[in-house]
């Protein structure tokens, strides 16, 4: 600790004494010297509340405390706003007594500030990636004087970045700022959970990933409560719902079980409970208020996610920090690293989509070193013991809730991250911003520039030609007297629209406003009829007025329900295969509830009777068959487009895709399905337009894109194979 210490400048060594460090964790011990000793990346992996923010900027505040001003010195970049306030006012205490400013760069920011940083670019600048290319876009005469002297860059929540079209996206604005910094900036990658630390390392360093040093700390080793709750159905009516909205939303009477539980669980302490679906968490948090305010508690519920209005989420972020216990009943908004205080337990409805997703959450309680990690996994069981259809009789929530659970405690496996290898939609929008930064490009500098030097790797000089006369017959694109690339009519259009900074397709919505302002929004497609009732932030509302530019609503107290649609995720072939083992020989685990144990007992139980963990293929009647898959969500496109490509129908059933054939006619059919090249299997995946700017790209060009990232051509071919083998069987 001592030689870590030492080699901090002496005005920072005495701002640590100063506010009571008498050591610093291991972690940070092992950041700042592989900082110091090496030129290398580093990718820092602790557990959420290990120090992990002073484990990168103590070093890098440390170099730069000699030389603040000049120009943006270090760049933190976050996901999240609120992450991004949160780090300014922790930096900002960091910083004090160094005199290194800093600044933060987004929406909310004050136009007076931003001025303030232009004309006196300094010290460290927090922001988001689409804040980044707003100011490469909007500030180019400005960038020199921002960047030139960037020193490094720290990359907050890393795993959010490593798989994902945002994450290529800040990819690429990273090796755009390297050719306006007049030294290549050092990047440090902070995350609680990388599933593979080799992906991290090629992310921060495409061309030496070995370069790339890691520094983690190995886990506490914290004590783990986990339960688990079954709620199947049919279920008996709730706490005073209304009969007739009970029959036409059956799932009302599972949300008010799960309600009176998570009621008793949170009593008297702070926690979150997160829920896959916005429509799932309006209802409970509207019934756990209910159920409360019935039992004379305190109505401490509050509501997080991303169509409740910022003024909402602040409020509930800031309830969450005082000492007064709430519970946040929340989306993926509050899996990140938000500071809200210490979290007493964790709560899921719902089995999570991933297994990392699962970990980030569960990292959100037990911050204290005495506490265990506490999570309840509430399961709302949709499956039909009664039904004719052996998938209808399967509880795959529970079997998947179950899956995840054991994956994650005893199996110790996280997902690999599967970045976009061929996302033509995020190329298509970093050559329309770098154009606009410059002016103008030819498609040699465009390919230097974005593909050899940038992330955009696969995409060779042809392959690129291809897309520019893609874009520019389209308008997007067009050529000066020169022969230079620039913005044609459509091009301008795209570049000046709102949205255009993010890369992520964002659905238009509607701002709902009461007479206290504005509760939060609605999708646009989704408005309510005049006079309905809804739940939106927890509490209930009647439609006044809803038109396309607002819906007014004003409080109701009766029957109501959420209008969000629910959204899913991929799921990775691994979590399914878990869901088969655990049908077939059904855990003893501790932490099932006894209806979820029973639930299970029944289903392996049934399942042995008719093999379904061991047949592939299976009779559902005339002309239909159920081929069993137990496999990913992309392996189970690529199968779906691989039926439809032989002219045969099929419909997915998640664990198995149903077949309009004979169980002899497919098994005939199954060796053809392994033929059809990738680009030709594209053709059959609907909607074939589904990232942002696929709509300005030539059919080729959608099949290609397709075929490298919406397809699993070998987790495919190996149900494939395994059908073929168990039918001869």
């Amino acid at each position: 600790m001592h030689e870590a210490f030492d080699r901090l400048c002496d005005p920072l060594r005495e701002h640590l004494y100063g506010k009571g460090w008498r050591s610093l964790r291991p972690i940070q011990t092992e950041a700042i010297l592989a900082y110091f000793d090496s030129t290398d990346h580093i990718v820092i992996s602790a557990e959420t509340a290990a120090g992990k923010t002073e484990a990168a900027f103590l070093p890098i505040l440390s170099r730069i405390s000699d030389e603040p001003h000049g120009s943006v010195r270090a760049l933190y970049v976050g996901p999240l706003r609120a992450l991004i306030n949160d780090q300014f006012d922790r930096l900002t205490d960091l910083c004090a007594t160094l005199r290194i400013p800093v600044h933060r760069w987004h929406g909310d920011v004050g136009s007076s500030h931003k001025s303030d940083m232009l004309d006196d670019p300094s010290g460290v600048l927090l922001i988001t990636p689409e804040s980044i290319e707003s100011l490469l876009v909007n500030r180019a005469r400005h960038l020199a004087a921002l960047f030139g002297g960037l020193r490094a860059v720290v990359i907050d929540e890393l795993h959010v970045f490593l798989a994902s079209e945002r994450g290529l996206h800040l990819a690429s604005l990273l090796a755009r700022l390297r050719e306006i910094a007049e030294s290549p900036p050092r990047l440090i990658g902070l995350s609680a959970t990388v599933g593979d630390p080799a992906a991290a390392q090629r992310y921060l360093d495409l061309d030496a990933p070995s370069r790339v040093r890691l520094v983690s700390a190995a886990s506490a080793g914290k004590e783990l409560r986990i339960g688990l709750h079954t709620y199947p159905r049919p279920l008996a009516l709730d706490d005073g719902a209304s009969p007739a909205l009970t029959a036409a939303d059956p799932r009302s009477a599972q949300i008010g079980a799960a309600a009176a539980d998570i009621v008793n669980h949170v009593a008297g302490h702070p926690a979150l409970i997160f829920a896959n679906a916005r429509a799932d968490i309006e209802s409970l948090a509207e019934r756990c208020s209910r159920i409360a305010r019935s039992q004379h508690l305190p109505d401490a519920f509050l509501v997080h996610h991303a169509s409740v209005s910022r003024e909402e989420r602040e409020a509930a972020e800031a309830a969450m920090k005082s000492r007064s216990p709430h519970t946040a009943i929340c989306s993926s908004t509050l899996e990140l690293g938000i500071d809200i205080g210490g979290v007493w337990l964790v709560g899921q409805v719902g089995p999570p989509w991933s297994v990392a997703s699962l970990a980030q959450r569960l990292g959100r309680s037990g911050r204290k070193s005495s506490e265990p990690r506490r999570l309840r996994m509430y399961v709302l069981e949709d499956a039909d013991p009664a039904s004719e259809d052996p998938v209808d009789r399967l509880p795959l929530s529970l079997l998947q809730a179950v899956a995840t659970i054991d994956l994650l405690v005893f199996g110790r496996w996280l997902e690999p991250p599967a970045p976009p290898t061929l996302d033509l939609s995020t190329l298509t929008q970093q050559v329309i911003s770098l154009i606009a930064q410059r002016g103008s490009a030819s498609a040699p500098d465009l390919h230097e520039s974005l593909c050899r030097r940038g992330p955009f790797r696969a995409v060779g000089p042809p392959l690129l030609s291809a897309l520019l006369r893609s874009l520019g017959s389209r308008d997007v694109l067009d050529q000066d007297p020169r022969g230079w690339l620039i913005l044609g009519l459509a091009g301008e259009r795209i570049r000046a629209s709102r949205d255009f900074y993010a890369v992520f397709a964002t659905p238009r919505d509607v701002e709902v406003r009461s007479a206290g302002g504005v509760i939060g929004t609605l999708p646009s497609a989704s408005l309510p009829a005049v006079g309905s009732h809804l739940v939106l932030a927890g509490r209930r509302w009647v439609v006044t007025h809803a038109e396309h530019d607002a819906v007014l609503v004003v409080p109701s107290s009766g029957p109501a329900r959420p209008v969000f649609q629910g959204s899913g995720a991929d799921v990775h072939p691994r979590i399914r295969e878990r869901m088969r083992e655990v049908l077939h020989a059904p855990p003893g685990a501790p932490y099932l509830d006894t209806l979820g144990r029973e639930v299970l007992s029944t289903a392996s139980a049934c399942a042995a009777e008719s093999r379904l963990a061991e047949r592939a293929l299976l009779p559902l009647g005339r002309d239909r068959t159920l081929w069993l898959t137990w496999t990913g969500t992309r392996a189970q496109r690529t199968l779906l487009a691989s039926i439809r490509h032989v002219g045969m129908t099929g419909h997915d059933r998640e664990i198995a895709i149903e077949v309009e054939a004979t169980p002899d006619d497919l098994w005939t059919a199954l060796p053809s399905l392994l033929e059809p090249a990738p680009e030709r299997l594209a053709r059959h995946v609907t909607p074939r337009a589904w990232r942002k700017y696929d709509e300005l790209l030539d059919d080729p060009l959608l099949d290609a894109g397709i075929a490298a990232d919406r397809l699993d051509l070998d987790e495919a071919g190996r149900v494939i194979r395994d059908a073929l083998d168990s039918a001869a069987s």
